[in-house]
This record gives structure tokens, C-alpha cells and sequence, in this order.
């Protein structure tokens, strides 16, 4: 069912007054709030070999809005986040700089001397400490693993994540990132606590580089009361590793694994500064948006490379459920920076940087045209990062940390586009025309991240779906529902258009016409002159079939924008890069909902 863009004015009066419902704590009170869950700052080796000197001080200062120093320049964000998570990586917190100082507490070692050698060369910097851990070719540095070490690094994680948490106006959540990378292929997952209590030091690569080790580390906290919840991400570099139909040791995944992984893993991050790991064009169902920010290096591929991303996850999910009654691949959507800079930009046209002196935009043409050596490309092929949207009571520890478990949590691009998406069978066919429908909408169904309940057979199944264009950017274009399920020994994909603005059409192959294009490139500026501030949709499936197992989510595209290359290039009178689009059509993705029979 398409619906049209011109909503009733009841509606629109919701929109805009949330207030008009009644009563905090009810599920149709939450409002959306958006962060970055994936921050690196110099406590982290790889970004203090990239020459970052910021600190989580200047992290959280800068997610709130304030100016801070990045490489002798003051950058601010154009709005502040609601809630961040520093995640340096647990491997040597805090080591890299202290051990490059010769002043510091390795002074009477070889330490500074062997790092200041390294000055200025990254790589050769960041393999004095990634050949241990994180790549299992070298024990750990043992100077460099000492508990009061870990400890002290750890304590002062925590105190800079308590001194900034302001409830109500913004959550600083306290978190690490463990990273391992057996022959180089990134396994890595953010561990992200409630709160208020936390461990005593985190659990890192050099402790065990195999997950289920993870996994009974945060089983232990959680025995303590210490809550946390597991985030993969850059499954796109794992070698298509991540989403492997085996454990850490190659045996099949058994009915524990499952149970285990689904429990601690409830949510993937599917954007980031290197790359979308959602599909890619080859796989699956024919899908005219899935070249959306591809990244291509060596750690990319693999024998497996269907393995590395979500949306074929699910897919395997399904038959692994076949197979032992348990799906391990059944996550919500998140977005991040993953910056090694410090400071979360996540903006298109204030975008600063994100990995230190590897694309240091005080050298435009550099960043736009030369090989970086870390990627093995020009800089400009790295994104601008994503965004976490939560759908919460409040912006606190408890309430943000819910909204994770629950999974009621979407991914962005960059972009604040509000997206909803709920599934059932008896919503009221003029849900979407009452100002009270999203408190309506969680009475007759469930939300994004949930498991369908049981459902009546003679009903079909239903979507309802609504966005909200980011109120400073572009209008949107399109909803697109993505459904996955499983005939027969076949796993199936299919992308359908359910909402799009204007009058519109689908040819006679059910494609949809492109929304247009406004970006003027001489001067990266686009007009809102086509697309539309507000989408919305009740969808009936009609194919569902009550035995069969289904996966579905939305996806929200916005009309074209200029990139942050485009506008770099711009500002410094440049010619585009040719290395990527010189428009972007930036998206949000909403959790999956799931049904089994």
C-alpha cells in the first residue's frame, strides 16, 4: 500500500507536540535519541599511532557541542549528540602514548626510542603492538599487560564517563571495544554497560580472542547484576568470518552457541566510517541501493564472503534455525562512527576527519586523491560515519540501555531521519490518521526488534511504518521493506517499495522511478524541492504464509545530497574526487521484527 505524503493535519499536530500523549513510561511516550556507540580516542594504540592526542574529555565535550583541538584546528559539531559511548580498544588501554613518552612511566626503557623511530609512519607504529593480540601472532607485551596498569587505565575510563553523564540531557555510557583479528580478519564487538556498577578491568583480545570466552566473561558480570550487551561490527572486513555457520574452533554451531550468542549479541552495527556491512549488489535479491558506501580492502573477502554482511546473516539465521531450533543471527541495527579521532563528526558537510593524520583534512587534496596506506586508497573512500537512533523514555543509562536490549533501536547514515516500524495482524485501518496512533500501534502490535507474536492464520500479517525527514537536512524519497524467509532449503530476499513522495509510479517491472536529483556540484548545495518531509505506510504482506519463517525491516532513503568529499573539494575550489559518487543518498534502517511459527 503506498500512502501519499500529504498527512492529515491531526498528525502533523503529534508530530510536532509530543506532549499531547498522556503519561511518561508509556511505550508510545518514547521519543527517538541519537548517539555514537563506537568512539576511539588516543587511549586507543591505533589512534595514537595516527597522531590523535584527544582524550575522552574532549570526546564527550565534543559530542555535546563544544569546541574542541583535533590535529591544531578548532572543530565543533553543527548539533550535539544525545549520548556516547568511548570505546577504546580493552588491548593496551592507554599504553601507545604513555609508552611513547620519554618522560613517562616506560622512560628507562626502550619504549620511547623504539616509537619516536616510528613517528609519522602509522603502520609501522600500530605492528609494535597489533602482532600480539590482536592478529595471535606474538604473545602480549608483558610489560604492558599488568593489572595495575589495566586498572588504572580502566578507572579513568569510567571517571570521564561519570563526570560528563548529565541524565536527562546526555548519557555517557561506559564501554570498551575487544578486538581481535586472527589473520587480520576483524572480529570485533563493543561491550556496552548499563550501569551503575562495572567491572573491575575489561576483558580484552589478549585475555582470549575467541567470543565465547567473551560471552562467559559478560555471563559472570551479569551474575553481579553488571549488565552489558555485545555489538559486532565491520563484519564487512571479517573475511566473512563474523556470520560463519561455525563457532571460534570451526565445529558447527550447537543449540548453547546459539542460545548464547542471540542472548549476548543483540544487536550488529551496520554503518560505519568503514563502510555498510547491510549487502552488497551481488548477493541476494536484486536491490538498486545496495552499492550504498562499500568499502573494498584486502580484509574484505574471504572464502566466505556472504558472511561478512547482515542482510544474508539473517538468511543463514533461518537455516541454522532449521537445523537446531535456535537462530544465532537474530539482531537489531545500529550505526556508529568507529572515528579514531575522538571527536564523533558524523556530518556531511562538517565533516573533520576521522583517523588522525590519515585523513587530515588541513590537506584536502591529499585526502581527495592520494593512496592512504592504511586503506590502500584515498581517504575520500572512508564514509562520515552513522548514527545510533534509540527509541526511549528518557536520555538515561537504564532507559537508552533498554531500548538496546529490546532492540528497539535503528541505524542512520550520518542523518537524523525518526523512524518507526511496528508488525501485527488487527491494526485499525485509520491507525495512521489519530494522533494517539503510535500508543495505538504498540497496543495492537509489537516494535522494531521484537519476535511477532503467535498469529492468527486467517489474518494477514502487517507493517506499519513511519519516517520523519531530519528537520536540518534532506526530504525523503522512499520507505523500502526488506523481507527474508526460507522455501523450502532456499533462503529468499525481496525489496519492496511501500511509501514514496510524490505521484510517482512503478513500471511494468514493479520498479519504482527515481525521486530526482537537485545537487548543484559547482557549489555542493541541493534544494528540497522534490521528495517529502514525512512517510508513512500500513503494509499487508501478501505472501505470508503462517508456516513459514520471516524476517522483515525498513529502510528509509532520503533524496540526494551532496557527500562529504563533494563538499571538500568545494571549499577548497578541488576537482571531486573520482574514487567516490559525488552524491549520496543518505538511510536509515529500522531493527527487524521476527516471525516464527
Amino acid at each position: 500500500m503506498h500512502r501519499y505524503t500529504s498527512l492529515p493535519a491531526a498528525l502533523a499536530i503529534f508530530l510536532a507536540t509530543p506532549s499531547l500523549l498522556a503519561q511518561p513510561g508509556i511505550p508510545g511516550e518514547r521519543s527517538a535519541f541519537f548517539g555514537d556507540l563506537h568512539l576511539h580516542t588516543s587511549l586507543s594504540f591505533d589512534a595514537a599511532a595516527s597522531g590523535v592526542t584527544t582524550t575522552p574529555e574532549d570526546a564527550y565535550r565534543f559530542a555535546k557541542g563544544q569546541p574542541v583541538q583535533y590535529l591544531g584546528r578548532t572543530v565543533k559539531r553543527n548539533r550535539p549528540l544525545d549520548f556516547l559511548a568511548v570505546t577504546d580498544h580493552g588491548e593496551y588501554l592507554g599504553i601507545a602514548l604513555e609508552a611513547a613518552d620519554p618522560d613517562g612511566l616506560f622512560a628507562d626503557t626502550d619504549w620511547p626510542a623504539t616509537l619516536g623511530q616510528a613517528n609519522g609512519n602509522v603502520l609501522q607504529f600500530m605492528s609494535r603492538f597489533s602482532a600480539s593480540g590482536f592478529r595471535g601472532t606474538a604473545p602480549a607485551i608483558a610489560e604492558f599487560v599488568t593489572e595495575p596498569l589495566i586498572t588504572s587505565h580502566w578507572q579513568r575510563v569510567k571517571a570521564v564517563a561519570q563526570r560528563h553523564y548529565q541524565p536527562g540531557t546526555f548519557t555517557s555510557l561506559i564501554a570498551y571495544e575487544w578486538s581481535p583479528m586472527p589473520g587480520g580478519a576483524h572480529l570485533h564487538r563493543n561491550v556496552i554497560f548499563r550501569g551503575p556498577d562495572y567491572p573491575q578491568r575489561p576483558f580484552s583480545a589478549l585475555d582470549s580472542p575467541n567470543p565465547e570466552d567473551l560471552w562467559t566473561y559478560v555471563e559472570a558480570l551479569r551474575e553481579q547484576d553488571i549488565a552489558s550487551v555485545l555489538i559486532p561490527h565491520n563484519a564487512n572486513m571479517s573475511q566473512g568470518m563474523m556470520f560463519a555457520d561455525s563457532d571460534a574452533y570451526g565445529d558447527p554451531i550447537t543449540q548453547d552457541y546459539a542460545r548464547r550468542r542471540v542472548t549476548n549479541e543483540r544487536l550488529v552495527e551496520i554503518a560505519q566510517n568503514k563502510g555498510t556491512s547491510e549487502t552488497r549488489p551481488e548477493f541476494g535479491a536484486p536491490d538498486e541501493f545496495a552499492g550504498f558506501e562499500l568499502l573494498s580492502l584486502a580484509n574484505e573477502n574471504g572464502a566466505d564472503p556472504a558472511g561478512g554482511y547482515v542482510r544474508p546473516a539473517l538468511g543463514r539465521g533461518l537455516e541454522i534455525e532449521d537445523r537446531i531450533g535456535i537462530n544465532p543471527f537474530r539482531f537489531g541495527f545500529i550505526g556508529s562512527s568507529d572515528f579514531h579521532s575522538g571527536i564523533p563528526a558524523t556530518e556531511e558537510d562538517n565533516f573533520p576527519g576521522a583517523l588522525g593524520v590519515s585523513d587530515d583534512m588541513s590537506q584536502p587534496a591529499t585526502v581527495l586523491n592520494e593512496i592512504n596506506p592504511v586503506a590502500n586508497a584515498p581517504s575520500a573512500v572512508f564514509s562520515a560515519g552513522a548514527l545510533t537512533g534509540l527509541w526511549a523514555e528518557e536520555n538515561t543509562r537504564e532507559s537508552l540501555f533498554s531500548a538496546l536490549q529490546r532492540r528497539e533501536a535503528f541505524a542512520t547514515s550520518g542523518t537524523r531521519i525518526r523512524v518507526r516500524l511496528f508488525a501485527g495482524q488487527d491494526f485499525d485501518a485509520d491507525l495512521l490518521d489519530n494522533p494517539d496512533w503510535v500508543s495505538r500501534a504498540y497496543a495492537q502490535g509489537v516494535p522494531m526488534g521484537a519476535d511477532i507474536p503467535p498469529l492468527d492464520r486467517n489474518k494477514p500479517l502487517q507493517l506499519v511504518m513511519h519516517a520523519v525527514k531530519d528537520p536540518q537536512g534532506a526530504n525523503l524519497d522512499r520507505i523500502q521493506v526488506i523481507k527474508i524467509w526460507r522455501e523450502g532449503d532456499v533462503v529468499q530476499e525481496q525489496v519492496i517499495d511501500v511509501a514514496w513522495s510524490g505521484r510517482r509510479e512503478p513500471d511494468t517491472q514493479g520498479r519504482l522511478p527515481v525521486v530526482g536529483n537537485t545537487v548543484d556540484l559547482n557549489t555542493a548545495a541541493y534544494t528540497n524541492s522534490i521528495g517529502a518531509s514525512q512517510l508513512a505506510a500500513v503494509w499487508t504482506d501478501p505472501d505470508h504464509d503462517p508456516d513459514q519463517s520471516a524476517i522483515y525491516y525498513a529502510r528509509v532513503l532520503e533524496i540526494p545530497t551532496p557527500r562529504w568529499s563533494t563538499y571538500l573539494a568545494v571549499r577548497h575550489d578541488l576537482p571531486l574526487s573520482t574514487a567516490v559518487p559525488a552524491t549520496i543518498q543518505e538511510r536509515a534502517w529500522t531493527s527487524p521484527v521476527f516471525y516464527t511459527p
